[in-house]
Parts: structure tokens; sequence; C-alpha cells
């Protein structure tokens, strides 16, 4: 499904509008010299999974929204998000409709524009090159916790990150309903034993987004390159659904 899902219906992008940035503008041109970008960033990916504290942990299995009948998928973590919200708010139905609408409009253009990026630029996974270049012992720190399956990656182009273009648009849906500034408790994984569910604290969807984003560094399954360009790009998605006409 993958290579196709980028002509799938949008509700707010068109043409141009669903490719993202190319990489060479995030300073990625293929390399394996030790001084080059390229490098650079595989190292980063290479240390932080080596470093791997609770902290590091907990970020990276919170967002882990990848493994199917074990987490959420990218997209709809933000639509639990956004029911969390809805709650918290006791939203009116005129302000539920508008997230929902805003909301999965914003996912859904993500998604497309996100696919049609990754399958015409066709950029690899960090650990592929990790393990050619710098150790071939390398495993990413996605997991599964039901079968015991470790060094999971996903088996799609990495450019841009998919968890980085929803999670940006899905913020940027959600602040345009509640506001910039608006704090929040994600309750997301409370109570799940196995692994770290404990509530994580956010002083905006942005921040949100931004840790999202970063999480994939520390799993090992994404360049940074990806997640900053996932954030832009997101961010600039869910902006021309925001600028649909909603109000009469």
């Amino acid at each position: 499904m993958g290579p196709y899902f980028g002509k799938a219906r949008a509700f707010a992008i068109e043409g141009s509008e669903k490719l993202a940035l190319p990489p060479a503008n995030y300073f990625m041109e293929y390399s394996e010299e030790p001084n080059s970008e390229y490098y650079a960033q595989a190292l980063q990916v290479y240390t932080k999974n080596a470093a791997l504290d609770y902290n590091t942990e907990w970020i990276g299995e919170f967002w882990s929204d990848d493994l199917l009948n074990v987490t959420f998928s990218p997209g709809p973590r933000w639509t639990a998000i956004a029911n969390q919200v809805v709650d918290a708010e006791n939203a009116s139905l005129e302000i539920a409709l508008e997230t929902y609408a805003k909301v999965g409009m914003a996912l859904n253009d993500a998604a497309v524009g996100c696919w049609t990026s990754k399958f015409h630029y066709n950029v690899q996974r960090p650990d592929s090159y990790i393990k050619s270049v710098i150790d071939p012992t390398y495993k990413p720190n996605l997991f599964n916790p039901i079968t015991g399956e470790e060094g999971i990656s996903p088996s799609f182009p990495a450019y841009p990150s998919g968890h980085s273009t929803m999670g940006a648009a899905g913020a940027e849906a959600l602040a345009s309903v509640f506001g910039y500034a608006y704090a929040m408790t994600d309750r997301c994984h409370e109570n799940r034993t196995d692994f770290e569910g404990k509530p994580r604290s956010f002083g905006s969807f942005y921040e949100m987004a931004e840790e999202n984003a970063w999480s994939r560094v520390l799993l090992g399954v994404h360049w940074r390159m990806d997640c900053d360009e996932g954030m832009r790009f997101g961010t600039a998605i869910g902006r021309k659904v925001n600028n649909l006409p909603w109000k009469k």
C-alpha cells in the first residue's frame, strides 16, 4: 500500500504541495566520509542508541506508535490526544466537530504528502547505513514487547518521518482550536505494564510534536533530517487545512 498512498485523496494540499523539500535541503548528500553530515547524523543515531538511559527509553517508548495490535499508529495517536482534550474541556458539539474534522483532514493530508515524498526520494533507514559503514552488529531500539522481537526498523523509506509529519499536522490542527500555548498531560499509555506508560506533560501541542519527532532518532529508526523536515512539512500541511473556509 505504501508506494500508492500518495495517490489517495487529499483535502487541502495538491500538486507540488504533496512533496516535501529535497533531502539536500537538510545537508544530506550521501557520503561515507567521517567528516560528512551524512556520517555525522548516522553517528548521532548510533550514539543516542548506545546511551539508553531511563529518560531516553521512556521517550522512545512513549511515542513508539509502530506496532500493529500493540500501540496506536502514528495518525490515530493524535486522534487519541484530541479525545483527551475534548473530554477535558467538556467541548461543545460545535467545537468537537471542528476539532475532529480539522485533525482528521490534517492527518490524512500529512499521510498523503509524507508517503508521496518517501517513495519519491527513497532514502535508506539509518540502520542500513550504520550496519554497512559503522557497526555491523547495530540494532535499533524499537522492539515488540508482545513477541519479543528486537531491532525493528520500518520496511519503507525514511524521508520524511511519518510520525513527525503527522504529529506536526495534528498539533497545528489542535492548536488552531484550543490555542498555541495549550498545556496538557498525555495519558494515552497510562497503566500499561508491557512498557513505560507513565503520562508525560507538555506546555503546548507543538512541544508534544517536537518530542514525538525526536523520539524517532532515539529509537534509531530515523535520521534527524527526516524529523526536521517532517515537522516543517506537517506544520505547513496543518496550516493549509486550518485555512480552509471553516467559518461563515
